[in-house]
């Protein structure tokens, strides 16, 4: 199992990945699938194989920040049906943008904290945030317990 995941990785790295529009769309593509086991029309199996093409394209697209637009436009559209559901219904916690490793298009950032200044740990590079404007700080790493003074 450990090849498989490795020969994955590999292909999708650097791909967009699965978004919410994704999702809405696969899931969609697997109704009209349930249907055509009832109905054998060809228009339908046309569209099915269509859509499942387009989820594909999606998924493996290079362009994040193409990708990225068309998530976010489809959120804005579906954002009523969202927030009366009790749920974000997006991927990642809520913030919409595609599973790609380091996407480029962020639907939200997050605001600049200004009271606190992010610090990395000089043995395990952990980030720790510490108080702005306070002068000489001693600092206890809590990954890797590393004592040291900083000035922040």
């Amino acid at each position: 199992m450990g090849k498989f995941n490795m020969w994955m990785q590999r292909i999708l790295y650097g791909r967009y990945g699965i978004d919410s529009l994704n999702k809405f769309l696969l899931t969609v593509s697997f109704v009209l699938i349930a249907a055509g086991l009832f109905y054998h029309g060809k228009i339908l199996r046309i569209v099915t194989v269509m859509l499942l093409i387009y989820i594909y394209c999606r998924m493996f697209s290079r362009n994040h920040v193409m990708r990225a637009r068309e998530n976010q436009k489809f959120l804005e559209m579906t954002s009523d049906f969202r927030k009366n559901k009790g749920g974000s219904g997006s991927y990642r916690s809520g913030t919409g943008y595609g599973a790609g490793y380091g996407s480029y298009a962020r639907a939200a950032r997050p605001q600049k904290d200004k009271d606190h200044k992010i610090l990395r740990c000089p043995t395990c590079g952990a980030k720790l945030r510490v108080p702005k404007g306070v002068g000489k700080i001693n600092i206890t790493c809590p990954h890797c317990n590393l004592k040291f003074i900083k000035k922040v």
